[in-house]
């Protein structure tokens, strides 16, 4: 089995749970175990994967077994010794170094680098992940299994007068991601240039486009922004998975530096899809990011 801790909001679980299942494939293990000890004790997030599918080899872990609590615990106390409090650059090099290590105990463990798969990994049964894993290059191979997995289990709960307009339209998704990210230490909120010159951009090779506007924040955006565009505002409050649900149905993009972004655009089935994106995605240049997908038009911010 292969046991994952479940944190952050919808779309880092689902990071978290397709880099597991992308994992399971690869050792050939039984099980994947979700670990809901830390999202149980969130007071902002909730556990959002269950409104998929998923895998029928899954199961929520209401037990850890003594190897995952001892996994657990060894990869507390290395992080704390080696890796915590410390600058990015040299947090990243640190867990680099310790992941030959980490994967000898069947331990995956990453904050600070991109994932490097480890041989030791392959002879262990049982695994411990635990971290954030945005990792987009590991996730294209299994795109079909994951659009499989990341499928709604009940019919469409959202604004059906949105879903149709989407549906039948050359529908551009527009994600503004703020709440959160406003005065965040890692993550800064894109500037409204930036979507100004994505629209631009948009109707510059697409025929016909509706911008359509999905924020966390969308009232704000309706009274501060203003778009050079006609725009669609997505304002009935949805739960993050209706939203999600809406957004991915569009035919093309305009991502904020969000894993909700991410996931809107990667369960994009449209095969003409235009994807832009911002060049910067966190504040710290020395941070690894791994969301990139090379199709992606990257813009600068002005």
């Amino acid at each position: 089995m292969l046991v994952v801790k479940i944190k952050g909001g919808l779309g880092n679980q689902m990071f978290e749970y397709a880099v597991a299942r992308k994992l399971q494939m690869t050792y050939q293990l039984d099980k994947i175990g979700l670990d809901l000890s830390i999202i149980g004790n969130d007071s902002i997030r909730d556990y959002g994967l269950d409104c998929f599918q998923l895998s029928d080899n899954v199961e929520i872990i209401e037990n850890r077994n003594k190897i995952v609590r001892m996994q657990e615990m060894l990869a507390k106390k290395l992080v704390s010794y080696f890796v915590a409090g410390i600058h990015e650059a040299t947090a990243k090099k640190r867990e680099d170094i310790l992941a030959s290590v980490f994967a000898l105990f069947g331990i995956i463990q990453r904050d600070h680098s991109c994932f490097k798969e480890k041989r030791f990994l392959k002879f262990h049964n049982n695994l411990y992940m635990n971290g954030w894993f945005q990792e987009a290059n590991m996730l294209v191979p299994i795109r079909e299994q994951l659009l499989k997995d990341f499928t709604w289990k009940t019919d469409r709960e959202c604004n059906e007068d949105i879903y149709q307009q989407i549906i039948h339209s050359n529908a551009v998704c527009v994600h503004i991601r703020r709440g959160d990210y406003v005065n965040n230490p890692i993550f800064d909120v894109c500037k409204d240039s930036y979507y100004y010159n994505a629209m631009k951009y948009m109707t510059s090779i697409v025929q016909n486009p509706i911008f359509y506007v999905f924020s966390d924040s969308i009232s704000q955006v309706e009274d501060e922004m203003e778009f050079p565009y006609p725009v669609v505002y997505v304002r009935e409050q949805h739960e993050d998975y209706e939203d999600l649900y809406l957004m991915k149905h569009c035919r093309h993009f305009i991502m904020s530096n969000s894993t909700f972004s991410w996931w809107a655009q990667f369960l994009g089935e449209a095969e003409d899809k235009v994807v832009v994106a911002p060049a910067k995605w966190c504040l710290d240049a020395d941070m690894d990011v791994g969301v990139y997908m090379k199709e992606w038009i990257l813009l600068e911010e002005e």
